[in-house]
């Protein structure tokens, strides 16, 4: 506007010296004055350039002052309604360039070395390269670190994560998860929160003549999850903790320190979740259905699972992974069994492989196993049990279970994995087998348990495969939800059969009869937006006699209703 006002002065000056000067000059004139009068007119002419010149720069500043006021506008209405494309696995993130403009659209030269400066440092960490932004899909139920190495380091961010620069600080919400970190990358801290609350009902608990009826509430809630992930950061280095408050008690699901400036892979040292079969593999926030089969719950809890004492990493490309982890006792072993006299020894081994991908079509093979190589000794020797929840957790009760077997040298399972998905249609499937192998003379006992699901994705974006786990990522929300607009989030329908065997040679004296438990699972999650998800699932559950446990004497099936409400940060 300053300089707007100034041009039109000197125009106004201008017209007033022609005016006023040239009758006097044309009256008066001799032939020195017309060489001066010409000079005159000369500068005159090119003054009116200059003038026009400044006028037409005028006119562009005023355009692209007007394009920035309808790009923030339009910035605004994208915060309210915004779309989320999902890039492919393998996509590199976006350069930080695109955020070093000054209000007035011109380059700004501090901003520009700023994001150079924290190119160079992403482009080091090697192990980042070629992941996925979190755009349209839930945070993780962990610490961030390098799972998710866009949320600490903000090496892909976009507008919508709302980076904000404060004295050489960047804080902002990348993958949705508020972070603060340095301009260079090299320091950085994040917190989330993972919280999921059931409620639930048995229409029937299905006890018969002579049975214990047990605890099956026909209404109950429960604070299945509640971890608050911390995260620190220093170059290649992380540090996650995170403690849980669900289940009714506060407890530690990780605390551990990893490694990420290897290409593609994650070395970690602590207490951790060591990811084993493919269900395992996914994350709690994006799971199709509210819990994991029986069959892949009995195997975490092998040698893997939560907060478990963990040394090994993961390795991975486009097409393969591998993750490897030699482990040991959980963080509440001792609390939780106060007569532990030796601490239990183990270790696991996941590989899969993806040998067909394109945009429609992923197919996953895979292999996962563990082993307790030296169980917990405790002042009652080396025991162990095996037993499978009844499908959702609104009890602590179980139908079928082998009780504690004594002798036990070392337990071990193992399977095949193998998925396919065809655009918004996603087939899973995995077949556990389970070893108790006893001492003195006791026979080596073997158990089974398998399931297969199917999921269609019927709104948003379809189901994922993420190289970094080798599994599925939960559906993309598109449009988060806005009903004025016509927008409903991301919607999806799943439907499982599994099936859990505790019986071994159950008619010999050595021998267990544990228990057949087959489980239908069906559900719906609608996800708004990124950051919450209402599940409903409904199971039908059905068991063989368990002689030896009186709430399932002569066989039993019950029915369960349950919802689950989830926030993710």
């Amino acid at each position: 506007m300053a300089i707007y006002t100034k041009l039109q002065r000197t125009l106004l000056l201008t017209t007033i010296i022609s005016t006023t000067f040239a009758p006097f000059v044309s009256a008066h004139a001799d032939t020195s004055q017309e060489a001066t009068l010409k000079a005159l007119n000369k500068q005159m002419i090119e003054m009116n350039k200059q003038i026009m010149a400044l006028k037409k720069e005028v006119t562009t500043l005023r355009s692209q002052q007007k394009n920035l006021k309808a790009n923030q506008t339009a910035s605004r209405n994208t915060k309210s309604k915004k779309m989320v494309a999902q890039r492919a696995p393998e996509t590199e993130p976006t350069p930080l360039v695109s955020h070093t403009t000054t209000s007035s659209g011109q380059p700004d030269p501090k901003m520009i070395n700023v994001a150079s400066q924290a190119d160079d440092a992403h482009r080091n960490q090697k192990s980042v390269i070629e992941l996925l932004h979190n755009d349209g899909l839930p945070p993780p139920d962990r610490g961030a670190s390098f799972w998710s190495p866009n949320m600490p380091l903000f090496s892909s961010a976009t507008k919508h994560d709302e980076t904000v620069y404060v004295g050489g600080i960047r804080i902002g919400f990348p993958g949705g998860r508020p972070t603060i970190a340095t301009d260079d990358g090299r320091y950085s801290f994040s917190i989330g929160l993972a919280l999921q609350e059931d409620i639930g009902s048995y229409i029937n608990s299905g006890n018969r003549r002579g049975e214990t009826k047990g605890r099956f509430s026909q209404f109950r809630e429960t604070l299945r999850r509640a971890r608050i992930p911390f995260t620190f950061r220093y170059t290649d280095f992380a540090v996650n903790i995170t403690p849980d408050f669900g289940g009714g008690s506060a407890g530690l699901y990780e605390a551990n320190m990893q490694y990420g400036g290897l290409k593609n892979t994650i070395l970690t040292f602590g207490f951790f979740e060591p990811r084993v079969t493919l269900e395992g593999s996914e994350s709690s926030n994006e799971g199709a259905l509210m819990e994991r089969p029986a069959a892949v719950e009995l195997a975490r809890g092998i040698a893997a699972g939560d907060s478990r004492f963990s040394i090994g990493g993961v390795t991975y490309g486009k097409r393969w992974y591998v993750g490897s982890y030699f482990t040991g006792h959980t963080y509440s072993a001792t609390k939780d069994n106060p007569d532990i006299i030796k601490d239990q020894t183990g270790g696991m081994l996941r590989v899969a492989g993806r040998p067909y991908a394109s945009k429609d079509i992923d197919l996953h093979l895979g292999l996962s196993a563990s082993s307790a190589f030296n169980v917990a000794q405790t002042n009652k020797g080396k025991q162990y049990n095996f037993s499978g929840s009844p499908g959702f957790r609104l009890t602590q009760e179980t139908l079928i279970r082998t009780g504690a077997l004594d002798n036990v040298s070392n337990v071990w399972e193992a399977g095949p994995e193998l998925a396919f998905r065809w655009n918004r249609f996603l087939a899973k499937g995995e077949y556990i087998q389970y070893g108790i192998n006893r001492s003195g003379g006791q026979r080596s006992l073997n158990f089974d348990g398998y399931y297969t699901s199917l999921t269609y994705t019927i709104l948003g974006k379809p189901r994922s495969y993420d190289i970094r786990s080798a599994a599925f990522r939960s559906p993309a929300v598109e449009y988060d939800f806005d009903p004025k607009q016509n927008h409903w989030g991301a919607v999806e329908i799943s439907g499982r059969w599994s099936v859990l065997d505790l019986n071994s040679h159950k008619n010999s004296s050595d021998g267990v009869q544990g228990g057949k438990q087959t489980v239908w699972t069906g559900g719906v999650n609608w996800y708004p937006n990124p950051h919450f998800r209402v599940s409903l699932n409904y199971d039908h559950v059905m068991t063989s006699s368990t002689p030896n446990n009186p709430l399932n004497i002569r066989g039993r099936n019950l029915d369960a209703v349950a919802a689950s409400f989830q926030a993710a940060f």
